[in-house]
């Protein structure tokens, strides 16, 4: 037991990294409101710059330019950035076009932007669904350049 608190002493006074720009992606979809919520706090807290991002999924390739999904996904975050800067929050909308898998995307995005940590909800998929899709999140954590915060919606 000795050695393990002379192993942890040196990590308890290292200063805790700066956290200026945090990466919350997003399906837009209503469940994921409690990684929202803490996103936020630590937005605030930190006075760091929210960036909102969500992936479009890649268009139809024999009759779409570009996703169907993109007007409305522009809605959403545009709604949700005008309610974050009224707050004091600084934020910012990122749409993600591509046709490289979700978490891939995420993790390319957070390289770009300079992010200092991800907040993202994990959807709890079990058994089969695990099995074929597998967890955006572990894929996330694995791949990431800075902290990735997991916060499970119930």
């Amino acid at each position: 037991m000795r050695n393990t608190k002379a192993a942890l002493a040196p990590l308890a006074t290292e200063p805790l990294p700066v956290v200026r720009r945090i990466l919350y992606p997003t399906d837009l979809a209503d469940g994921s409101s409690g990684a929202l919520t803490l996103a936020i706090k630590l937005a605030r807290q930190n006075h760091a710059e929210l960036l909102l991002a969500h992936a479009l999924p890649p268009p139809t390739p024999l009759y779409e330019i570009e996703s169907a999904e993109r007007p409305e996904a522009e809605r959403k975050l545009e709604l949700l950035v005008k309610k974050l800067l009224a707050q004091g929050i600084k934020a910012k909308r990122v749409l993600i076009k591509g046709s490289r898998p979700i978490a891939r995307n995420i993790v390319e995005c957070a390289t770009f932007f300079g992010s200092d940590l991800i907040v993202m909800g994990s959807q709890s998929r079990r058994g089969v669904a695990r099995f074929l899709r597998g967890s955006i999140a572990v894929r996330v954590i694995k791949d990431a350049p800075c902290p990735v915060l997991v916060v499970r919606n119930c």
